[in-house]
C-alpha cells in the first residue's frame, strides 16, 4: 500500500548555520527517502531548520499534505531535543491522524524519557533507521503486529528487539530527488551535499558516543559511493560535497580503492571529510591521491594537545603525531581544520596560555574551539558530576557552549579567553598571508569563505554569549530530587539504551 510520508527537521537553526555556515540538507532523513520511495511510498521532505517557518505555518503546510507518517529528526542531538518535542505536540495538533515517529542519536539513547515527555509521539525508532522504517510503515498498513519490528521502543511493548547493523548500506539509496537543492550552498564554491561513504569508527573515545550508536565501521561498497557522487555532480550540479563519516580513512586498503575510483571519474568536486591524525600520518605517502580525487579539506578531532589527556580520553594521536599531520596536509595542498576541546583538563589561565602556543605550534589552518560536552551515554558523561552542571538550558548543549563548572575560572573569563585564543590564532601573520598566497585557486576560496564563516559565528556567539546566555550556580541541577529526576530523565541518565 501506498502511504504518504513527510520527512521532518525541525527548526533549531543554530547559530553556526543561522549566521555563519548555512544549512546543509538534513542527510539522515535524505538517506531514509530513498528507500521509502522505492517501497512504493508518497514521500516528501520539509527542511524547516532551513526554513525557519513558524509552528502555525509548519501546522498550515502539513496539513495541507494530510501525511499519514511523518519521521522527526535532526542532528542536533540533546540542543535539538526540546525544539523536536515542541514541533512534534504543534504538528500533532494539526495533523490529528497522522503517527508521528522521532529518530536519532539523542532519542535512541533516551527513548522511554522521550516518549513520556511528549505525547504527541507515537513511536521511536532507535539507531539506523532505513529498514526500521520500512518494516513499521509495513506493519501499519498491513496491520502486522508490533512487537514484531525491531528496532523501536513503544509505550505498549516498551524495548522492541534490537536491531543489528545493516550489513549491506547500498542496499538503501539516498533519495536525492527530495532535496530543495538551491536552499545549500557551502563556502562559496556552489551547491553542496553531504554524503556518508562509511559508519561508525574503530575508536572509542571517551567523550564521545556516535562509535555506540553506529555499532561497528562498515562502508558502501567503492563503486556504489562513486555513482552516487556521480548523481551528485551530474544530475544536481552540487560542487561541493561534505562526508559525514566519523572515521573516513579508517581501512587504508578500502581507501585506496574509493580514491582511484574518484581520481578516474573526474568529477571536479570539492570534498570536505573528517579524519584522525593518525590515518593523515599514515596515508601520508597517498595524500597526493586524496588531492586529486578531490579532497580539498580535513577535519581532524585532535582534541587535546597534551599526550597525557590524548591516552586518557582513547585518542591515538600524540602532539607530535597531529603536527606532522598538520604539516602533510599543507604540503599536499589540502586545508586542515582542528577541533580543540576545552575542558577536557581542568582549564586555568595557565592552560589557555598553553593552549595558543601549542595551537600556534600546531600550525593547522582553521582552529575550532569547543567545550565537552556531557552525554550521558557516554564515558565522560556518566563520569560527570551533576553538580558541577551549570548549563541547565539543553539548547545550549552545542559543544560551542560552557556546560560544567571550571574551579579556576569564571564562564565568562573562560568564554573570552577562548575567543582571544581563536582571534590571535586566526589573526597571526602566516595565517593571513596564507589566505592569498597557498594551496590551489579553490582551496584558497574555500579557506578564505571558511575564515568569513567563522568571523561571523564567533560574532553571533559573543552576542548570544552577552545577551541571551545564564549560568545555574554549581549545584542547583541537583538541588531537590523531584527537579534532579527531571533533570536526569531530560537528558538520558536513566534507562541508556540504544538499538
Amino acid at each position: 500500500m501506498c502511504a504518504r510520508v513527510i520527512l521532518l527537521t525541525p527548526a533549531r537553526q543554530f547559530i553556526a548555520n543561522k549566521y555563519g555556515l548555512g544549512y546543509q540538507i538534513p542527510l539522515g532523513l535524505v538517506l531514509l527517502g530513498g528507500p521509502l520511495i522505492d517501497a512504493g511510498h508518497d514521500v516528501h521532505l520539509i527542511d524547516n531548520d532551513a526554513y525557519g517557518w513558524s509552528l502555525p505555518k509548519l501546522s498550515q503546510q502539513l496539513q495541507a499534505l494530510a501525511p499519514d507518517y511523518i519521521l522527526i529528526g535532526h542532528t542536533g542531538s540533546t540542543a535539538a531535543h526540546t525544539t523536536c518535542l515542541q514541533t512534534a505536540t504543534a504538528v500533532r495538533q494539526a495533523c490529528l491522524q497522522a503517527k508521528i515517529v522521532y529518530g536519532g542519536v539523542y532519542p535512541s539513547y533516551n527513548a522511554q524519557a522521550s516518549l513520556d515527555q511528549c505525547p504527541a509521539l507515537d513511536v521511536i525508532v532507535c539507531g539506523e533507521g532505513e529498514q526500521t522504517i520500512l518494516d513499521l510503515i509495513d506493519a501499519w498498513e498491513n496491520n502486522i503486529p508490533m512487537e514484531t519490528v525491531a528496532g523501536l521502543v513503544t509505550r505498549e511493548h516498551g524495548q522492541h528487539p534490537r536491531r543489528p547493523p545493516l550489513r549491506n548500506l547500498d542496499d538503501y539509496r539516498p533519495g536525492w530527488e527530495l532535496v530543495d537543492w538551491p536552499q545549500y550552498e557551502l563556502f562559496g564554491v556552489g551547491r553542496s551535499a553531504g554524503m556518508q561513504f562509511s559508519r561508525g569508527c574503530p575508536l572509542t573515545c571517551t567523550y564521545c558516543g556516535q562509535w555506540l550508536f553506529w555499532k561497528k565501521w562498515r562502508h558502501r561498497s567503492p563503486q556504489n559511493f562513486v555513482d552516487q557522487l556521480t548523481i551528485l555532480a551530474t544530475q544536481y550540479d552540487v560542487k561541493i560535497v561534505w562526508l559525514a563519516d566519523e572515521n573516513f580513512g579508517a581501512d587504508r586498503e578500502v581507501t585506496i580503492d574509493l580514491l582511484t575510483r574518484l581520481t578516474a571519474a573526474n568529477l571536479d568536486l570539492s570534498l570536505n571529510i573528517n579524519m584522525t591524525a593518525a590515518d593523515v600520518v599514515r596515508d601520508q605517502d597517498i595524500l597526493p591521491l586524496y588531492k586529486a580525487a578531490g579532497v580539498d579539506y580535513v577535519v581532524m578531532g585532535v582534541e587535546s594537545l597534551e599526550d597525557e589527556v590524548i591516552t586518557t580520553i582513547r585518542k591515538n594521536n600524540p602532539f607530535q603525531i597531529s603536527k606532522e599531520a598538520v604539516a602533510s596536509l599543507r604540503q599536499n595542498g589540502i586545508i586542515s581544520l582542528v577541533n580543540i576541546i576545552y575542558g577536557l583538563e581542568t582549564e586555568s589561565i595557565g592552560t589557555l596560555r598553553t593552549k595558543l602556543r601549542k595551537i600556534g605550534e600546531l600550525d593547522p589552518d582553521i582552529l575550532n574551539a569547543v567545550y565537552i560536552t556531557p552525554h550521558f551515554w557516554t564515558k565522560d558523561g556518566r563520569n560527570t558530576n551533576l553538580d558541577d552542571i551549570i548549563q541547565t538550558d539543553s539548547a545550549k548543549w552545542t559543544y560551542r557552549n560552557q556546560i560544567i563548572h571550571t574551579p579556576h575560572l569564571s564562564p565568562a573569563a573562560l568564554f573570552w579567553g577562548v575567543k582571544v585564543t581563536e582571534a590571535l590564532f586566526h589573526l597571526r601573520w602566516r595565517g593571513v598571508r596564507r589566505l592569498f598566497n597557498s594551496y590551489d585557486r579553490r582551496t584558497r576560496r574555500i579557506l578564505r569563505y571558511s575564515m568569513w564563516v567563522g568571523i561571523k559565528t564567533v560574532l553571533a556567539e559573543i552576542y548570544e554569549f552577552v545577551f541571551d546566555t545564564e549560568f545555574s550556580p554549581r549545584g542547583q541541577w541537583v538541588a531537590d530530587k523531584e527537579q534532579a529526576e527531571i533533570n536526569n530523565t531530560r537528558l538520558g541518565t536513566s534507562a541508556i539504551t540504544v538499538n
